[in-house]
C-alpha cells in the first residue's frame, strides 16, 4: 500500500477497530465479574438450603453459553485487529 490516503484510511480503520475491541474487552469483563459474582452466591445459597440436588448447574451452564459467545466475539474482533495491524506493516495508531 503506497497511496498516502490509502494508508490514512487503513490507519483509521485500525484506529476504530482498536476501540471497538477496547469497549468489547470492558464489556467482557463486566459479564465474567457477575457472571462469577451471581454463580458464587448461587452456589453459596445451594450449600445453605443443601436441597441435595446442585440446582445451580442449570443457571451457571446456560449463562456459561451466553458468556463464552462473548468471548468468541472478542476473539473475532482481536483477530480482525490484528490482520487489520498486518495490512500496515504493524503499525499501530
Amino acid at each position: 500500500m503506497t497511496d498516502p490516503f490509502d494508508r490514512a484510511v487503513a490507519r483509521e480503520a485500525l484506529a476504530e477497530q482498536h476501540e471497538r475491541v477496547a469497549r468489547m474487552r470492558e464489556g467482557l469483563t463486566i459479564h465474567v465479574v457477575v457472571y462469577l459474582a451471581v454463580n458464587v452466591l448461587l452456589v453459596v445459597i445451594w450449600a445453605l438450603t443443601w436441597t441435595g440436588h446442585p440446582w445451580f448447574i442449570y443457571p451457571l451452564l446456560g449463562w456459561g453459553i451466553g458468556l463464552a459467545a462473548h468471548a468468541a466475539a472478542y476473539r473475532n474482533e482481536v483477530r480482525r485487529e490484528r490482520d487489520l495491524g498486518a495490512g500496515l506493516g504493524g503499525q499501530r495508531t
